[in-house]
């Protein structure tokens, strides 16, 4: 018996042009695994996450709206790529950095940062 394997053609790089593309993105950057990612969103299984990534399956208004809360981006971001101009880049970058931290035991002290700031700032 021959085993296949499959063959990855992009070179593992991941094509943000399309809606799956930045859902899988976002995913991958947040460390989810297909199966955790589809338990957070309150799916059955990886085969719904496999077809949004794949842009077999449309996603749905409610779906934008858990996606941009779950990841901290604007569903604008997740429909079209794109961040609106009136996005300050600053906040931008604080808010990938709290994205790339794996662990709630990270990204709370670094919150717990920023919230410090803000009351100096006043």
């Amino acid at each position: 018996m021959q085993i296949m394997k499959k063959v990855n053609r992009n070179n593992g790089a991941i094509d943000v042009t399309t809606v799956g593309g930045r859902i899988k993105k976002l995913r991958t950057d947040a460390g989810y695994t297909q199966e955790e990612f589809a338990a957070r969103l309150q799916l059955e299984g990886k085969s719904g996450i496999s077809n949004y990534e794949n842009n077999s399956r449309g996603v749905s208004a409610e779906m934008f709206t858990q996606l941009s809360r779950l990841f901290h981006v604007s569903a604008y971001y997740i429909l079209n790529g794109e961040t609106p101009d009136n996005l300050d880049t600053i906040v931008n970058e604080a808010i990938e950095i709290l994205n790339n931290l794996k662990t709630d035991k990270a990204k709370q002290p670094a919150l717990a940062m920023l919230r410090q700031i803000k009351i100096i700032e006043g």
